[in-house]
């Protein structure tokens, strides 16, 4: 798994460009940040000791919220909280950021060769890990910091006026 600071820049690299070419405002570029480091909440686990615990009674699996269902069940939470003109757009934010991270995720090199059923409640199927960078590896964070860098230049350089 990459970095958290890899996964917020993927997202706003992402949430940039889609406000480019899409009708997103630039207002709903957090919400894809957000949705970029929501499945890294998984990692409540190191502070509280143990991949499972128990909450009010319930036994929770936390590496649970790395899935794609846990993703949208809080985007859907996050987008209630919001105006009624504002929901499609910061859910499909969210999404967004959500599915850049798991993206970023199968890219992981895995000592099965296999990634985790991210896409759960779909499917169940662990799909092959595409390899091509350990967890602890450092230059995915500085090609996503030169490409957001990038980014963000031609996004105030060609920002129209307002």
């Amino acid at each position: 798994m990459t970095d958290l600071l890899t996964h917020a820049l993927a997202g706003y690299v992402f949430a940039t460009v889609a406000v480019w070419v899409t009708p997103l405002s630039r207002r709903h570029v957090p919400f894809a940040i957000a949705g970029a480091v929501l499945p890294d909440m998984a990692k409540v686990s190191l502070l509280v000791g143990s991949v499972r615990s128990t909450v009010w009674g319930v036994e929770v699996g936390w590496l649970a919220l790395q899935t794609l269902g846990a993703a949208l069940l809080a985007s859907g939470v996050v987008a209630l909280a919001v105006t009624r003109s504002e929901r499609r757009p910061v859910f499909a934010s969210l999404v967004g950021g959500t599915v850049v991270h798991i993206t970023l995720d199968y890219f992981v090199v895995r000592a099965g060769g296999v990634s985790p059923p991210y896409l759960y409640p779909f499917t169940w199927a662990q799909l092959p890990s595409a390899g091509l960078y350990l967890s602890s590896d450092m230059w995915p964070a500085a090609v996503a910091l030169a490409v957001a860098a990038v980014v963000w230049a031609l996004d105030r350089r060609y920002r129209p006026t307002i």
